[in-house]
């Protein structure tokens, strides 16, 4: 442990560098979908089930992951995530079809769940209780910092070139933080490793505390809800709302902005209020604002809805992660590959669902569907979520 503390300093800010780098694909799929379907000959709806499939493979990946966190060390794990991570850019670059695109894009689904648990598993190791929220919550604003940037160069890309320039400028963020992971970071394996357990144990359990599985179906539902959100968000902007390219990228900015706040604002208030309840409260509020979002016709209060609904949105994202990690500490690395795997079932359902409700009824019930989902997950949270004391 002498060693882990000395290098406490450059740690988070080489896993804040890691998850981060992940980010930027998704960001050019839910920025270009219109171009995306346009170059191929698809319709959105179509062009956005590339997401939903990406998460399915993810879903398969989590759970192995579950294994592969007590037989690997965390680092090790990482690296290949993202190694992955940069051949799956620069192959969609050139992706000569709508199907090869999907099938270069999936790999996605490797990487989201290779790297995610890891870099929280990290976290859980390095940080004790008291200081986790706070850690939490600055990686997950320092992330949705990187992402605000991304959004806006991303949208220069694709508005002055071409989509599929912007999966090659993003290759080097990539490669950034696969090279910083394997100088910074320590080879950590799991305690459970270090205890020699059955490698199927951490599965038992976990599945068998209510309180983590709680964690598990409320996180799987609120984080797929909202990132079914923001998958839309700007297609949204540009198809509803009238919003050209560049304006849709400036409103999504704000968006992403008030998540940065929120994320920030979840760490500082967890020790105050406690993280099981400002989950709850606002998981039910989120989902009322979302439902509003995408049922108001007027400008302003898009953008009212937004501020209040991503700072939301954003305090969730920070107070959830915070929770999960303090559910079977002993088996952290099983514990968070299983969110992984779960919040990639949120996804793939809000995405598929979403284009399904978006092309049957229209904006309007897609809101209700991703409001309902929140609601529900904070009744799930209320009703098994427990907070380590």
């Amino acid at each position: 442990m002498n060693e882990l503390e000395k290098r406490k300093r450059l740690v988070l800010p080489t896993l804040i560098l890691s998850i981060s780098s992940i980010d930027p694909p998704s960001i050019i799929i839910g920025m270009s979908l219109i171009e995306i379907a346009s170059s191929f000959g698809v319709s959105i709806g179509l062009a956005a089930q590339i997401q939903s499939i990406t998460s399915i493979m993810a879903i398969a990946v989590a759970l192995a992951m579950g294994v592969l966190s007590v037989r690997y060390s965390y680092k090790n794990l990482l690296l290949t995530g993202l190694l992955i991570s940069l051949i799956s850019v620069l192959c969609c670059s050139f992706a000569l079809s709508f199907t090869l695109l999907v099938v270069f894009f999936s790999a996605m689904g490797f990487v989201t769940s290779l790297v995610t648990p890891m870099v929280y598993s990290y976290i859980g190791e390095y940080y004790d209780t008291l200081e986790r929220s706070k850690v939490v919550g600055t990686l997950s604003s320092l992330r949705s910092v990187s992402y605000l940037v991304m959004v806006q160069l991303i949208g220069y890309v694709v508005g002055d070139w071409e989509w599929r320039y912007a999966f090659l400028f993003v290759a080097p963020m990539i490669v950034l933080g696969f090279l910083s992971t394997y100088l910074v970071l320590p080879n950590i394996r799991s305690e459970e490793m270090s205890d020699e357990i059955g490698v199927l144990e951490g599965y038992r359990n976990v599945l068998s505390l209510w309180s983590a599985l709680a964690c598990l179906v409320g996180n799987m539902l609120v984080f797929g809800s909202w990132v079914g959100v923001f998958s839309y968000s700007v297609t949204y902007l540009r198809e509803e709302v009238s919003l050209g390219l560049a304006e849709a990228s400036n409103v999504f900015s704000m968006l992403i902005i008030g998540v940065i706040i929120g994320n920030f604002v979840g760490g500082v208030l967890a020790g105050k209020f406690g993280v099981k309840r400002l989950v709850v409260v606002c998981s039910f509020m989120t989902g009322l604002l979302i439902y509003g979002y995408m049922n108001v016709s007027s400008f302003v209060m898009v953008l009212i809805l937004i501020a209040f609904m991503s700072v939301m949105a954003g305090i969730i994202l920070t107070c959830t992660n915070t929770l999960l990690l303090c559910q079977v500490p002993s088996f952290r690395g099983t514990v968070m590959s299983l969110n992984s795997a779960a919040a990639q079932l949120g996804i793939a359902a809000s995405t598929a669902i979403g284009g399904l409700v978006l092309s049957s009824y229209g904006w309007g019930v897609m809101g209700l569907t991703f409001c309902m989902m929140h609601l529900i997950g904070a009744i799930v949270f209320y009703l098994g979520a427990v907070e380590e004391k």
